[in-house]
């Protein structure tokens, strides 16, 4: 791996001519054979969205699937932001097929840990200067909470309703909402409202309301804490609940709070980090420095890698600094640590972080007005390339579509050629960061004729 690559135009593969190509134009005799043999051995809680679609993907290539019958769809699924470069990206591709033939396994210091450390450097914030790795989103917010408990000798942790942070014991516990028919859960975890304005709870506007939100926060910390709040944990865009975008000044806001109460404030980038929001790290769009950054998804380029990312000086907190105390089985692998250089590496030389930002400000511009004139959208935010569209079965009440509408419109829009993801009953777009012009312009246009076409009848 060398320091620079060669930077390709930022665009994606060639775009049919509208109205051609896209979507299940073909019958799918072959996905439902090859649907219906997985399942005589696979599980079940697969996620929904894999449920629904039953999609069996035969062939990727940047932002286009192709699956076993040959129909092509634009994907802005995007596995919930994990597909950051695009898929079979040519540079990364060659970079981890040459990694496989070294030294697959085992954590000690490595040629490619030596790359990645290298590249990080110019990445990471100056004051968040060291990162731990592990192979999964919710091992690394467990992490994190180890970590707060280290620095502050505290155990109480305050999260938001709406937030999602994983589905092991501890993170489970801050992940308001997703809890139901598993037991008791960790002591001493408690959630406050999101700054979700368009379901503002107090039935205010902002900024005239003084984030009575982050005023509310302040109080459950009051009420429910024995005094030893350990760390605020908050996620910049909340994912699960559809790319909700805080207004500006709340985190800097939870980090008041947090100082308050001598608590950390971690920051869960695990969906928004590594250019998804337009910015390398979505706090960096306000002035405020978290204590602690969990990161995910898009910073492997589809490798299973997240990690953990504080000060150095935050880092060397003991028990968490001790030998073993923090380490995981698949942690800093040599096979993570070059996905994690390639998809930096990339990232900073072909700008995709600045396309990400761009692309973003585009594609939402084309698709505010569809709260007027689409039956079913009720709001539509975003930051980047994190997009949401809400589905009302009311506009004046902001009602929630019910399930079943939000699924059709689902398979509708698969049908016509765009695959998103869901979050309760809004759309989220996750396409790649170096999604081209002409192809976000083919996708938006797809997702307008569905969207203004689509009743709440299913």
């Amino acid at each position: 791996m060398t320091d620079s690559v060669t930077t390709p135009p930022v665009t994606g593969p060639p775009v049919p001519a509208a109205g051609h190509g896209w979507g299940m134009i073909r019958p799918r005799s072959a996905t439902e054979r090859h649907w219906a043999e997985e399942q005589e051995v696979i599980g079940p809680g697969l996620q929904a969205v894999m449920l629904l679609s039953r999609l069996c993907v035969a062939d990727a290539d940047g932002a286009v699937l192709t699956d076993v019958d040959g129909n092509r769809i634009i994907d802005f699924q995007g596995a919930g932001g994990v597909n950051s470069l695009g898929h079979a990206e040519p540079r990364f591709t060659a970079a981890l097929a040459q990694e496989l033939t070294r030294a697959t396994a085992g954590a000690f210091a490595t040629p490619a840990r030596l790359d990645m450390v290298r590249v990080l450097r110019g990445f990471l914030p100056e004051d968040l200067d060291t990162i731990q790795l592990y192979s999964g989103g919710t091992e690394a917010v467990e992490a994190a909470l180890r970590l707060a408990k280290s620095v502050t000798g505290k155990h109480e942790f305050l999260s938001f309703w709406g937030g999602f942070h994983g589905k092991t014991m501890g993170s489970l516990a801050l992940t308001a909402g997703a809890r139901s028919g598993l037991g008791p859960l960790p002591p001493g975890c408690f959630s406050a409202p999101y700054a979700n304005c368009y379901h503002c709870p107090f039935k205010l506007t902002a900024p005239g309301c003084g984030f009575a939100c982050v005023d509310h926060a302040r109080d459950v910390i009051k009420e429910n804490s024995t005094g030893a709040l350990a760390a605020i944990v908050v996620e910049p865009v909340q994912g699960r609940s559809g790319n909700v975008v805080p207004p500006s000044g709340y985190l800097s806001a939870l980090g008041e709070v947090a100082k308050e109460f001598d608590a950390l404030l971690i920051a869960d980038e695990m969906m928004t980090g590594f250019g998804r929001t337009g910015a390398a790290f979505a706090y960096q769009h306000e002035d405020v420095r978290p204590d602690v950054l969990t990161v995910g998804k898009g910073m492997g380029g589809g490798y299973p890698v997240t990690g953990v990312i504080a000060a150095g000086t935050t880092m060397a907190a003991s028990p968490f600094s001790d030998p073993s105390a923090n380490s995981s089985s698949f942690g800093a692998f040599p096979m993570a640590c070059r996905a994690v250089a390639t998809t930096t590496e990339i990232l900073v030389g072909d700008k995709l972080v600045e396309n990400a930002a761009e692309r973003g400000r585009e594609m939402l511009a084309r698709l505010l007005d569809l709260t007027e004139l689409a039956p079913l959208v009720g709001d539509v935010r975003g930051s980047g390339l994190a997009i949401g569209i809400e589905l009302v079965a009311d506009k004046k009440t902001r009602e929630p579509a019910p399930k079943s509408v939000v699924q059709s419109v689902y398979l509708e829009l698969m049908e016509a050629g765009v695959l998103v993801m869901l979050g309760g009953n809004a759309l989220r777009l996750y396409p790649p960061l170096r999604i081209g012009r002409e192809l976000a312009d083919t996708a938006v246009g797809i997702i307008r004729e569905t969207l203004i076409r689509a009743r709440g009848d299913a």
